[in-house]
């Protein structure tokens, strides 16, 4: 009798090991389909997220678009579109404030407003160049994408607390680039 309870004992063991190894190697093969099925997640982008780049407005006057782009790993961005191509005059508009004389005769439309940002975080570019050609000035800025779409631009100089912030959003009319 009391090798029969031992065999028994066992043999319940023996099927124990077996089934626990069938329920591993089931979860075993679960997991790998589960890792295999899985979408493959890439790097995460150095340069900057595709939700900054393209065309952005400044919310109250939409005047000028400027289209924002990576510029050899830094963040750029040029007039793209102008609501006034022309001048009183009906030349094209040019860059005439610029202190710099030969450079007065370029054209607004293309030119590069925006340059040398760098990445802070997921939203915040910094330690770029803002020049305007409204006066011809060159500005320190920072660009911060907010969690409801819109882009804050500000140009200052020396220490960001003596500057000017601008809002931009995506343009909802559509636009041409002009040039």
């Amino acid at each position: 009798m009391e090798s029969r309870a031992h065999a028994a004992l066992t043999q319940n063991a023996v099927s124990e090991r077996v089934v626990f190894r069938s329920l591993t190697r089931s979860l075993a093969s679960l997991l790998l389909t589960f890792v295999l099925a899985s979408p493959v997640v890439s790097a995460p982008e150095i340069i900057i997220s595709d939700d900054i780049r393209g065309p952005w407005v400044e919310s109250n006057k939409r005047k000028v678009a400027v289209w924002i782009e990576d510029c050899n790993g830094l963040l750029c961005g040029r007039i793209y579109w102008l609501k006034k191509l022309r001048s009183a005059s009906g030349h094209p508009k040019r860059d005439l404030n610029n202190p710099d004389i030969a450079l007065r005769d370029r054209p607004l439309c293309g030119l590069t407003i925006l340059n040398g940002f760098r990445r802070v975080n997921d939203n915040t570019w910094n330690a770029g160049k803002i020049y305007n050609p409204g006066d011809g000035r060159d500005f320190n800025g920072t660009i911060s994408l907010e969690n409801d779409g819109t882009l804050k631009v500000r140009g200052y100089v020396g220490i960001p607390l003596f500057g000017k912030t601008v809002e931009w959003v995506r343009p909802q009319e559509n636009i041409e680039q002009c040039g």
